[in-house]
Parts: structure tokens; C-alpha cells; sequence
């Protein structure tokens, strides 16, 4: 079964609410108590070209734990970040090809 990944970005006013956002995910996230059958990675990172902006990587190996995940979500991180009224796009997709390239 493919990988389920979502990306959400979200653009804020100014870079002192993207990283007041960043810190509540941060504490969210670790709040996290679901029950899934595999793994499911949740990954944050900032625009290096714009303070205001991140993304957030939501990746789930099963489509059950996906949707536990994303109800969730819904009631404890959307709420959040509506709040703060930031512009926000969401793309949600199953993996088709992946490649890595270098190391050992």
C-alpha cells in the first residue's frame, strides 16, 4: 500500500506568529496519544526564503491511521491555527515514485 502524505503550508503575517504557531505545534504534537497501527511522521520545517511561512509533512503508512490522525487534528491543531487566520494551502496524496541519490 502507497505511502498517504500530506502537506500543509501555512503563511502568516508576520514571522513572530509563524513561530508562536511553530511552538503550539510543537507542544500539540508531543501531545499526540492515538493509537496507529504504523508509523506516521509528522515533520516541520520554515521557509529559509520567508520567516512568515512552514510547512508542515504529515506522512502515514496506513490509510486507517491517516484518518485517526487527521480527526484528531481537526479538533486540536485546526482550531489553532484558525485562530491565527494565516493563509493556508493543503495537498493530501498517496506516494507514486520516490528516489534517493548519494551516501553509502
Amino acid at each position: 500500500m502507497p505511502e498517504i502524505r500530506r502537506t500543509i503550508t501555512n503563511t502568516f503575517k508576520d514571522a513572530q506568529e509563524c513561530e508562536m504557531f511553530i511552538i503550539i505545534l510543537k507542544q500539540k504534537w508531543s501531545e499526540f496519544d492515538g493509537k496507529l497501527s504504523d508509523k506516521f511522521t509528522v515533520e516541520i520545517a520554515t521557509d529559509v526564503a520567508d520567516p512568515c511561512r512552514h510547512t508542515a509533512y504529515l506522512t502515514a503508512q496506513s490509510v486507517e491511521d491517516f484518518k485517526i490522525v487527521d480527526e484528531w487534528a481537526k479538533r486540536e491543531v485546526i482550531p489553532l491555527r484558525d485562530k491565527l487566520a494565516p493563509k493556508s494551502n493543503t495537498f493530501t496524496c498517496e506516494l507514486y515514485a520516490s528516489f534517493e541519490f548519494g551516501g553509502n
